[in-house]
């Protein structure tokens, strides 16, 4: 690795056969810290040739069911089903992880809007620029694992982030299809260039997300479609001999269109759900009602939905000011008809 490209030293060599477990050395100097580093973790089980693959969590440092699905992988796994090798790291955005913060408190940087990176710039984006430059060089495959963190809940679902050439982006639907979450959330026109998805799409590496639940805690239900998809997904891309069964029924496609399927509140005060996740709504449905906290008074206000569809996500917190948002939801479209849309080989 060379030091004109990144300051960051990796503990581990990722090369070498076996499990191995370390960190990323990211040298920052602070008023805390004067000469220090921070210590992200990393681990690598490798097993003779094939496939490389990369698993993610912690991106968000609120976002806890990803980061035991991480961990559980490089403690259990074992080495001899590994075929290839399988790179991964729980903690990824280490400063937000242990501050149980959606961003870097730090620098204020988010991990997923941070990527190519700068191997000069605060620690955030230089870690984004190490994963960018020396990481997806090596992968074949990537999953990175995201919930809701303390802001929003999801159906537990796969993420699919629509980018790349045709054969790419079959590859990406093969790969969700193994995962075989019960949902797989589709985005195009609102997925972000500076995620890990935008890093992987550039380095031609097969990549999903997924979003597990969320609300600031860990969810059984979340959990469990998140520990079986991502082995599911480790056997397709042949990095795990793996004798899981199949998922019980294809996973259901929900396309994001566009910013209509989103609703904001449309003053501050308190949100009061009127939908369910997952429940089918149509454009003019009551969404939300949200109360002043302020002038006993003056009247709620109603928020209501600009577009069909299945309700993906939706807020945590009670407390809401003008433009939050509080629902997201999703239109069904069947499998044949996102293979047709994309685009050129």
């Amino acid at each position: 690795m060379s030091t004109e490209t990144t300051r960051i030293h990796c503990s581990i060599d990722l090369e070498a056969p076996g499990r191995r477990a370390g960190w990323l050395e990211v040298r920052h100097s602070n008023n805390r810290h004067a000469y220090g580093v921070i210590p992200v973790p990393i681990a690598c089980i490798g097993n003779g040739r094939g496939p490389t693959a990369l698993v993610t969590a912690g991106n968000h440092g609120d976002e806890h069911e990803g980061k035991i699905i991480a961990r559980r992988l490089i403690r259990e796994l074992d080495p001899e089903r590994v075929s290839g090798r399988l790179i991964v790291m729980p903690a990824l955005n280490y400063p937000a992880v242990v501050e149980d913060t959606r961003v870097s408190p730090i620098d204020g940087g988010n991990m997923n809007r941070a990527y190519p990176g700068d191997a000069g710039g605060t620690p955030t984006f230089a870690i984004a620029h190490w994963v960018e430059t020396v990481l997806m060089p090596m992968c074949d495959a990537a999953l990175d694992l995201h919930s809701g963190g303390k802001m929003s809940e999801y159906l537990p679902c796969a993420y699919l982030v629509m980018g790349g050439n045709r054969d790419l982006m079959a590859a990406k639907i093969d790969a969700v299809r193994a995962f075989g979450a019960p949902v797989t959330a589709v985005v195009s026109s609102t997925a972000d260039p500076r995620s890990l998805s935008g890093a992987a799409d550039r380095h031609g590496v097969v990549n999903l997300a997924t979003e597990l639940g969320g609300g600031g805690t860990v969810g059984l239900d979340a959990l469990e479609v998140g520990e079986a998809g991502t082995r599911r997904w480790l056997a397709h891309v042949g990095v795990l001999k793996s004798d899981l069964a199949p998922p019980a029924a294809p996973t259901r496609f929900l396309r994001t269109r566009d910013r209509r399927d989103f609703v904001a509140a449309p003053m501050d005060g308190l949100f009061e759900p009127r939908v369910r996740l997952g429940d089918e709504v149509k454009a003019g449905d009551l969404a939300a009602i949200v109360h002043p906290a302020d002038d006993p008074e003056r009247e709620a206000a109603e928020a209501r939905f600009s577009a069909d569809g299945v309700v993906v996500c939706r807020r945590v917190p009670a407390r809401a000011i003008r433009g939050d948002y509080l629902f997201h939801v999703g239109e069904p479209v069947d499998e044949a008809a996102l293979r047709a849309s994309v685009g050129p080989a």
